[in-house]
């Protein structure tokens, strides 16, 4: 879904098919929405300005059962549907599980999310479907989410998973999801789309499921199974078998100072037709016919694990530009945890208080739509131009920022008159961050998130209050 900037026309083009029984109630869920789009990460009251009548009817809103948070989850996965069906190529559907961690009055209410013995950490698991273009990478919206509770009474009782049938399993989720999915896209939309999931998802039911719909997948492998008719398992298989073709790769920086550092890999690339048993606790499965990737990393550098993708595909894997592509379509799915991170560093879902868990999950489902315009917001400045140094002629600003944007920018950092003609995207990428805190103290050229949107709704704030203005001024 392209983004539209002014938070109004977003919030209608997202919560406009909302069905909540009463068509005041869509005009006031966006209004709300405007209003959080306009300074995500603050609560309600502080989103409304001052403006007491949008707060009570705010909170209103939050506080009607009547008003469920499915039926406007519904609304914003509608939209992203939309947005599916004029995509012109392939689409993926990334997908992971987070959790909504809470402490406050309400927490009790909630489910047990695990973690040692003496926590007492109360929430939500959220599993969460994203929708990107796959030849792009843009993201077009939230195709699915769904939240549940983990009972406490169940702790400790992990053993006894295999005693449950597979559609009572938390595992059952991918399928789940891959089921609604399916609902909500007519059946051409549906064979554009590539599930791309990681380990969790490695479960024999949920590939089986899969290959009977005749839907694409790209799951990485978390089991060694063995392969049917051969006296190997599934990664010996790949791993002796011919190399097709080597591939480099820019892995980022991910964890912070500890985690894992940037560097550039090259990757010995396998591919083959497998056919793999079905595991030993169910062989009644039967075998399942799957593609298989594995890309191993070469000359790996002393103290640092290895990057092995060990993949499952639906996709074709015939030549080296064939895996090469299935290969990028899961570097893609760390996306979804993105949006994760948007949702709760940037929404910041997990600090919201309200007085019951009803008021707080309506709260939630409003504040993942607006983890996805940050995604997105993001996303406007995320280009080649923006990533390394650029060489003539520059990308200009004005495919991103409109004419007044990009002028109040020019004067809010330079203190001059704006040129005639826009300035570079890199510019304005820079000038954006810096309005958000940004020094650069680390010298990579990259903001962080934070920085970006803080630049961004500084920068409306000053748009607007511009464009309020001028008319008595001049």
């Amino acid at each position: 879904m392209e983004l539209e900037r002014n938070t109004e026309r977003w919030a209608e083009q997202v919560f406009g098919g909302c069905e909540l029984g009463d068509v005041r109630r869509t005009r006031r869920l966006m209004t709300m929405a405007a209003q959080l789009a306009a300074h995500a990460g603050e609560a309600p009251s502080r989103a409304c300005r001052g403006d007491a009548a949008a707060n009570e009817g705010t909170y209103r809103l939050l506080r009607n059962k009547a008003v469920a948070p499915e039926a406007i989850a519904a609304g914003g996965f509608r939209a992203t549907a939309q947005a599916a069906q004029t995509c012109g190529g392939d689409m993926l559907a990334v997908e992971d599980t987070t959790t909504l961690a809470y402490a406050h009055s309400v927490a009790e209410e909630l489910g047990d999310l695990g973690g040692r013995e003496q926590s007492q950490q109360r929430g939500w698991f959220a599993h969460s479907v994203l929708l990107l273009e796959a030849d792009s990478g843009r993201t077009l919206g939230l195709m699915e989410q769904e939240r549940w509770c983990r009972p406490v009474a169940q702790r400790g009782q992990r053993h006894r998973r295999r005693e449950r049938a597979y559609t009572e399993k938390e595992s059952y989720k991918w399928q789940r999801a891959g089921e609604r999915v399916a609902a909500r896209l007519d059946a051409e939309t549906l064979q554009r789309v590539i599930a791309v999931c990681d380990r969790e998802a490695d479960v024999y039911e949920y590939l089986q499921y899969k290959r009977a719909e005749g839907q694409r997948f790209i799951v990485r492998a978390c089991w060694d199974r063995r392969v049917a008719a051969e006296a190997q398992h599934l990664f010996e298989t790949l791993a002796t078998g011919p190399v097709i073709g080597e591939q480099t790769l820019r892995l980022a920086q991910r964890g912070g100072t500890h985690g894992r550092r940037a560097r550039q890999v090259v990757l010995e690339l396998h591919a083959a037709r497998v056919t793999l048993q079905a595991p030993r606790r169910a062989p009644g499965l039967g075998t399942l016919e799957v593609n298989a990737v594995l890309a191993q990393e070469r000359d790996t550098p002393r103290r640092v694990e290895p990057l092995c993708w060990l993949l499952l595909t639906s996709e074709p894997v015939d030549s080296r530009e064939a895996v090469c592509r299935v290969l990028r379509y899961y570097a893609l799915r760390w996306r979804v945890e993105e949006f994760h991170k948007a949702w709760k560093s940037g929404a910041r879902v997990e600090e919201r208080r309200m007085q019951s868990v009803e008021n707080l999950e309506r709260t939630a489902v409003v504040l993942a739509f607006i983890a996805v315009r940050l995604l997105q917001l993001r996303e406007l400045f995320d280009t080649p131009a923006v990533a390394v140094a650029e060489t003539p002629p520059p990308l200009s600003c004005a495919g991103v920022l409109e004419q007044v944007e990009w002028q109040v920018l020019w004067v809010t950092q330079k203190r001059s008159r704006p040129p005639k003609e826009p300035p570079s995207l890199r510019w304005a990428y820079e000038a954006i961050a810096k309005l958000g805190g940004w020094l650069d103290t680390k010298r990579t050229g990259r903001a962080g998130w934070e920085a970006i949107w803080e630049g961004w709704f500084r920068l409306q704030e000053r748009v607007d209050a511009y464009v309020a203005t001028r008319d008595f001024l001049h």
